[in-house]
């Protein structure tokens, strides 16, 4: 439950582990990896840390800082839970995995236009962050996914995930089972 808001957490998305491309995030104490957070208040725009617990399946908020107070009108409210729905790995093409600048401009404009979300692989960062390491034990966390909202394009047809212009990234820490968010604005 969000600390402002007091509303239930989203799940994003969950990873199954079982799937041999997501081998790397692959630990004997995860089936699923889910990525979590409220979409419904100004405590998705600082960075936030979850515990996972595999035996009761439950996260726990460790870190959610808020300094903007902000929660939309009832009418602007994601629904909690989002609706159930499967995404489809695909791989990149060329076009999405940037090797120069023009290159990884390009890529921008197909994040929300083309796809919502990027899993693994080179993230396509506004900034590239100055710490990826868990605040829990400080080893390197493993970038998991990074999300935008689709730009009226409905790639997404069971909810309207207007996400404003922000990408919200995903980071694991496998030793500790904490996940890590973090927003930059686009």
């Amino acid at each position: 439950m969000s600390q402002l808001c007091g509303e239930d957490l989203h799940q994003i998305l969950c990873f199954d582990l079982k799937d041999d491309r997501l081998s790397e995030l692959r630990t004997s104490k995860l089936e699923e990896l889910p990525l979590i957070s409220c979409l419904n208040c100004s405590t998705l725009w600082e960075p936030q840390l979850f515990q996972l617990n595999p035996t009761t399946k439950n996260v726990t908020i460790l870190i959610q800082n808020d300094k903007q107070k902000w929660i939309p009108d009832e009418e602007d409210k994601i629904p909690v839970p989002l609706p159930s729905t499967k995404f489809k790995l695909i791989n990149m093409l060329e076009e999405d995995i940037p090797v120069n600048e023009d290159a990884y401009y390009d890529a921008f404009d197909l994040f929300g236009q083309e796809y919502i979300c990027r899993v693994l692989g080179a993230p396509l960062y506004v900034e590239k962050p100055n710490d990826v390491s868990c605040p829990t034990c400080n080893h390197d966390m493993k970038y998991v996914s990074s999300v935008t909202h689709d730009f009226e394009v409905d790639l997404v047809s069971v909810v309207d995930l207007f996400l404003g212009e922000m990408i919200i990234y995903f980071y694991f820490c496998k030793e500790c089972l904490t996940v890590k968010t973090e927003v930059q604005g686009t």
